[in-house]
This record gives C-alpha cells, structure tokens and sequence, in this order.
C-alpha cells in the first residue's frame, strides 16, 4: 500500500512509519527538514516532501497516487482559541479534503484523549475538552467524520495519551517529558524527588501506540470505518510510581515526597481501552519499557 504520513520524522511518526515500513507499505512523507532522520532519509522505500502543514503544493504532491493518508504531525500548540482553529486545526481540515479529492481511500488521523476531556473516557465520540489544544482535536476529529460521509472514504481516529519510548531508528527524535528528565536527573545525583499525591496517567509505549495504527490501516471498512480508538495502557502509574523506578533502577539514595492536595485517589475516571481490545486483541502495559526508557535517560547528558 502507499501511504502518505504527516509528521513521520517526529517522535510518535517515526514509530508509526517504522512499523508501516515493517508490514512492506511505501511510504511517502511531508517534512520541513527531509534530512532531519537519517535512516528515512537513507531508505529507499521512503519519498521525502518538503514541506508543512501550510505548503498545499507540497501536500497535493505527497499525496498524488496514495491510497491511505496517516496524519500525525502537530501544526499549533498553546495560545489562543482562534490560533488552534487557524493554525492546527485549518490545516488538518485541508489535508483531508485534499486527501479525498486526490483519491485516497483511508485517512487515520492521530487526535489525543485531550478531545474527550472530562467526557466519559471512552470511544463513544462524547467530548468534552478542556484545553483549546482538546477544542482542536476534536474540531478536526469531527471534520474527518464528515468528510469521510461526504467521500465514502473509511476514516478512523487515534486517541493516544501520554506517550513515551526511545528513537526507534538511527538519528530518530526523541522528545522526552521534562518530568521524566527530571526525576531521573534527580535519581542520579541522589537528590530528593517530589511530586503531588495521586498524580500520573495511563502511559503507553510508542511501539504499542504504533501497532494500533498498522491495525485501523489493514482493518476491513465494513467493521472498523468512523470510529474512535483510545490508545493507552490498562494501568494507571503516578508520577511517584515511576519515580521510584528510577531509583531503584539507578540504586539511587533519592528520597520520594508526597505533596498532599487532597487527591484521595488518582486523577479522573480510567480511561475506557475496552474498543482496541474488543476489535484487536491489545491490552497494552507499559512498566517495562517505561524502565527501559528511564536507563535510556539515565545515559544521556541531561
């Protein structure tokens, strides 16, 4: 299959274009820098667009002759509400009518749980957002859908959460959460770690995140068409969690404090991953490449 990426020399593409490459596709990808991951640059199965989410030229190119389009890169982020809905979500909105009219037949476009905010935490489509980034997402969430009815095209959208991992090829980007950096900078100069009580996430390891996209793209239209696929672990880890990872891992002297405001019980609802178990079988843990990313960290000149 060929397939056209946004943001494939990012952190969360790189993973998604390594496993398409895997599976054979042929892959197409816009860049600003062509030149920014050396092994896609390298590889003969990869045409490189330079370009951004603004150049149409660049787009309408990378996009002649696709038969599936993979949106992931990420045009805007903060300011205010008029600047996510002219910078970020204008722009997705762009691409996938352009990606239909060129005659792609599956777009998957790579959204985040920020779209359902404080909804229900599942995949009914409910949202809620509380952040103008959310408010984005879901805007171009509901743009696909219609886009999708208007072409008959089979559209599905990606809700990841907080994702983590290594560069998964040579000179591939890493992007790692300033509290991860951190809390292992910490381990290692024996220095005391603090963080609020209660407070984490269901983290997922980008190589999982990566799988659900290789499924939706190989997934037969009349079961898997206009749905939303929340991609997180089943376990919720707080921050102090994987604190203490690092200091075990790193035989560190760090103390780990506890800030008490009044979270008798980790943040929010857990977050519904009932759809990508029940369609491909994922039940996704993230504890152990989450050690192997805090000993990556710990390697590295922070």
């Amino acid at each position: 299959m060929k397939i056209f990426v946004t943001g494939g020399t990012g952190f969360i593409g790189s993973y998604v274009v390594k496993a398409m490459l895997d599976h054979g596709h042929e892959l197409t990808l816009l860049a600003r820098n062509t030149n920014k991951v050396p092994a896609f640059a390298a590889d003969e199965r990869i045409r490189l667009v330079e370009g951004s989410m603004e150049d149409s030229q660049a787009i309408a190119q990378g996009l002649e002759g696709q038969d599936a389009c993979i949106h992931v890169a990420l045009s805007w982020l903060g300011g205010t509400a008029e600047e996510n809905a002219v910078h970020e979500t204008l722009p997705t909105i762009r691409l996938f009518q352009a990606a239909a009219e060129a005659g792609v037949k599956k777009i998957l476009f790579t959204s985040s749980i920020a779209s359902f905010g404080t909804a229900r935490h599942d995949d009914a489509g409910y949202i809620r957002p509380m952040n103008y980034y959310g408010a984005a997402k879901a805007a171009s969430e509901a743009y696909l859908m219609a886009i999708a009815y208007e072409y008959g095209l089979q559209a599905n959208v990606i809700r990841p959460g907080y994702t983590f991992g290594n560069p998964c090829v040579e000179g591939g980007p890493l992007y790692p959460d300033r509290k991860l950096v951190d809390m292992v900078k910490s381990a290692r100069d024996n220095a005391p770690i603090s963080f609020v009580q209660n407070d984490g996430t269901q983290f997922i390891w980008a190589g999982d995140l990566a799988k659900v996209y290789v499924a939706l793209l190989h997934a037969d239209i009349r079961e898997h068409n206009r749905g939303y696929y929340t991609a997180v672990s089943t376990e919720h880890r707080t921050w102090a969690q994987i604190a203490q990872m690092a200091v075990d891992l790193l035989g560190s002297q760090s103390r780990i404090a506890l800030i008490d405001k009044g979270r008798p019980e980790p943040d929010g609802i857990p977050i519904d991953v009932s759809r990508i178990r029940e369609s491909f079988g994922y039940s996704f843990t993230a504890d152990e490449q989450m050690k192997q990313h805090l000993l990556y960290l710990s390697t590295l000149e922070l």
